[in-house]
């Protein structure tokens, strides 16, 4: 209990001041979660097998949290703006049922649906260059993988893939798309990776078939376009995977002796369009990073401390290569409900935010499940019981607004924290009720005409100072004395008999992987 409290603690000293600009509550487990590419259109998938497909005004969302937090400013209450875990009335909008949304207020749901018989397990967005956003593929307990329409929820192909499986109790835990290629990846339960041809879905043929990549379940499928388009990354149980989908594995990493769960590109390297460095999420609440050019992804190179007493569950690049600070860090989401922004260069937490947590006064725990950066770089996360989304302004910007306000008033106190209906499957067309049907307005009229995300710059503050180097103090009596040493050892050696002697190889421990940092 000690441990879990200095945590927190560590957790509360580091929170910013960033609040949500919408929370979405769940009455059924919410299991899968995807982000529009370029659109404010989120997807959630359900434990009941329930598609729902909202869009919201990120612009109006914005403006009302600014305007309350301004309110909250000129009546005194900036206890009100500096923990946001510690409030006990959210002053953003909070919409407790997801299946009850007005249309009002900068949310909307365009159309829901049941999709899949069972949970639905993972639902994606179309990325490739030619087709990007327009529709979305989901897959169930019921072992089928169905493609829709984005904007209308309508099912265009579909294809049952447990006839696939080499063990009729396998199923499918995740889904990855090429973004140049029409290849749909998906990774079972017992380690395989299935490959299909997302043009043909309907067709039921398998195009390629990886058996066994993993001991376990994989957890997680990220493609390589900048090495080649049947280049692939899986992590599942303790290893890292790089393989080519047409041949199998080209490299598998060191056991690391932890599951490993989640992974993404560092930031800069996404905006380069390389896929050389990797940082992976680990069971026991570290972050590490891996490096194609320096040992071909067989071991972690480097590693970051997040959360001791809890897995880092998820994952994900912040996408922005506005700032430097932001450029180098990537979101952690962990099975406390907690966020952490990782600055992997620094190697250290510069963030926290609190999801949802038992250190929190707004509601109890909820694991952080998966995380995505929206069209405009905000953060979005989710458990299985709420979905927030993170307003887009830097921590920066939201001291920088305090700091101006305190210079109006003459208050002492600190403005901010420091720190380091369910409907039948057998017509698919039809399954889906859309918006338009209950009379309100189509989604997408704001979204013509939408500003470029503004991109902030600011100057470097870590400049780093060069050293002269410390001069190394020798002392020549003891030299001198050792060298004595060494001759009268020599002239012992020459006296002795010469054995004839195997030459036999010296077992050197482990010095990478987990066994690097034993006793740390």
């Amino acid at each position: 209990m000690g441990k879990k409290k200095g945590a927190s603690k560590t957790t509360l000293e580091q929170e910013s001041n960033v609040p949500p600009i919408l929370e979405i509550g769940y009455s059924d487990p919410l299991f899968s979660m995807a982000a529009h590419p370029t659109k404010p259109i989120i997807m959630a998938g359900l434990a009941t097998g329930h598609l729902f497909c909202h869009s919201y005004d990120a612009e109006s969302l914005e403006e009302k949290v600014q305007a309350a937090r301004e309110k909250l400013q000129d009546s005194g209450k900036k206890d009100k703006i500096s923990q946001i875990s510690q409030l006990k009335k959210a002053w953003w909008k909070v919409v407790p049922d997801h299946s009850n949304i007005d249309g009002a207020d900068g949310i909307t749901t365009n159309w829901k649906t049941k999709r899949h018989k069972g949970s639905c397990r993972s639902v994606i967005f179309d990325i490739n260059e030619s087709s990007v956003g327009e529709s979305i593929y989901s897959v169930g307990k019921d072992h089928i993988i169905k493609k829709a329409a984005t904007e209308t929820g309508r099912v265009m192909a579909k294809t049952t893939i447990s006839e696939h499986y080499d063990d009729s109790s396998d199923a499918i835990t995740t889904m990855a798309i090429s973004s140049t290629h029409p290849f749909l990846l998906a990774g079972t339960e017992n380690g395989s990776v299935l490959v299909f041809d997302s043009n043909e879905l309907s067709s039921n043929k398998l195009k390629f078939k990886l058996p066994a990549m993993h001991e376990d379940a994989v957890n997680k499928i990220l493609p390589m376009p900048a090495v080649s388009a049947y280049h692939y990354l899986s992590l599942g149980s303790t290893t890292l995977t790089h393989l080519d989908i047409r041949k199998g594995i080209i490299t598998q990493s060191d056991d690391q002796a932890d599951e490993l769960l989640s992974m993404c590109y560092a930031s800069d390297y996404v905006n380069d369009h390389k896929n050389d460095t990797v940082l992976v999420s680990h069971g026991e609440g570290i972050v590490t990073l891996w490096r194609n050019s320096n040992n071909s992804f067989m071991d972690q190179i480097s590693r970051v401390k997040v959360n001791k007493n809890a897995s880092i569950d998820a994952i994900i690049s912040t996408m922005n290569a506005g700032t430097e600070d932001m450029r180098d860090s990537v979101w952690c989401g962990d099975s406390e409900g907690l966020l952490h922004r990782v600055n992997y260069k620094r190697g250290k937490i510069v963030e926290s935010r609190v999801h949802s947590s038992s250190i929190g006064k707004l509601g109890g725990m909820d694991e952080v499940g998966s995380l995505e950066i929206d069209y405009d770089y905000r953060l979005i996360s989710a458990g299985m019981d709420s979905l927030k989304i993170w307003s887009g302004e830097t921590v920066e910007n939201q001291e920088m607004n305090e700091d101006e306000s305190d210079s109006d008033d003459e208050s002492d106190s600190d403005m901010s924290s420091d720190f380091g209906s369910d409907i039948s499957e057998d017509d698919e067309v039809d399954d889906v009720e859309t918006k338009e049907e209950s009379g309100n307005e189509s989604a997408g009229e704001n979204e013509e005409g939408e500003e470029q995300p503004q991109i902030v710059r600011r100057k470097r503050q870590d400049v780093q100072t060069a050293l002269k180097p410390k001069k190394k103090i020798i002392n020549i009596n003891k030299l001198t004395a050792q060298e004595k040493e060494e001759e009268e050892e020599e002239e012992e050696e020459k006296q002795r008999p010469k054995k004839k002697l195997k030459k036999v190889k010296a077992k050197v421990p482990p010095n990478n992987g987990i066994a690097r940092f034993e006793g740390l």
